[in-house]
């Protein structure tokens, strides 16, 4: 950010930005921040831009300024900077954000939804916030997620990856719901997936009778050798198909990428129904 100026500005003077990328758990992490800043003060100064009516408008620093009023501060660090718009404000939160203590998910698909609706493409909210195609892409298939679910994954009893596979994969939203808190109890990531496609397979059963299913079948594995050129292409993949999912490994990535290249094959010539 550029030509930004330097002041303690007073906190009841300061508001908090409605661009500001952080909606969800603010509060989280508040006492471990508060007593931070009462042993060593504020590290990093707040961001904020300067209003018509003499007050400003915090876009980068939510956590800190919380903390600050619930000390008792009456000052803060901020660097003022300008902006040009309210799209400009949540671009800059959210870049901030992403970098440091990571947004909830939902955040993330906010900001990926309101900038998709200004700018119209993937491809420009991918350019504009610094993350690939498919981090954006991922961060609006998230939209389509049953809100009890979403709060699971808040509540960290689900996560975000599991969320998606089950919103792609069960489009009744109630029985999605059912199974996300049958498979939240599920440990290994290979029995979350079978309850999750015998439902897919089987969607006119009753749950019970899916998570049996389940429980009956085998995931079958296949080994398959790749060029070095296959190879390297499905490596980037990964890398794109990645984004913002962080509690995937590449290997679960590449049999994800794998599983779905080859049912669409299937599907094309009429193999799979």
């Amino acid at each position: 950010m550029k030509k930004m100026k330097f002041e303690y500005l007073p906190l009841d003077k300061i508001d908090i930005s409605i661009s500001n990328a952080r909606k969800t758990n603010i509060e989280e992490g508040i006492d471990e921040l508060t007593k931070s800043i009462e042993e060593i003060e504020v590290q990093q100064p707040v961001v904020v831009f300067e209003k018509p009516n003499k007050r400003y408008e915090l876009i980068i620093g939510q956590r800190r300024y919380l903390a600050c009023k619930k000390i008792g501060l009456k000052a803060i660090p901020a660097l003022i900077t300008t902006v040009k718009d309210k799209t400009d404000a949540t671009i800059k939160s959210f870049i901030e954000n992403i970098h440091r203590l990571d947004l909830e998910y939902r955040d993330k698909m906010q900001v990926a939804i309101e900038l998709l609706n200004k700018f119209g493409s993937v491809n420009k909210v991918s350019d504009h916030i610094g993350v690939s195609p498919q981090t954006v892409r991922n961060y609006l298939g998230y939209a389509g997620v049953e809100e009890d679910i979403k709060k699971m994954v808040d509540e960290g009893k689900l996560s975000p990856t599991t969320a998606l596979l089950i919103a792609r994969n069960v489009p009744d939203e109630k029985r999605a719901v059912e199974i996300a808190k049958r498979v939240k109890e599920i440990r290994r990531s290979d029995d979350r997936k079978k309850v999750i496609y015998a439902q897919k397979e089987n969607p006119d059963k009753p749950l019970e009778e899916v998570v049996k299913i389940a429980k009956r079948q085998k995931l079958r594995r296949i080994t398959i050798d790749l060029t070095p050129r296959t190879a390297e292409a499905l490596d980037n993949a990964c890398q794109q198909y990645k984004g913002g999912l962080t509690d995937m490994s590449m290997e679960d990535l590449a049999k994800n990428i794998a599983v779905e290249g080859l049912e669409e094959w299937l599907k094309e010539r009429g193999f799979l129904k």
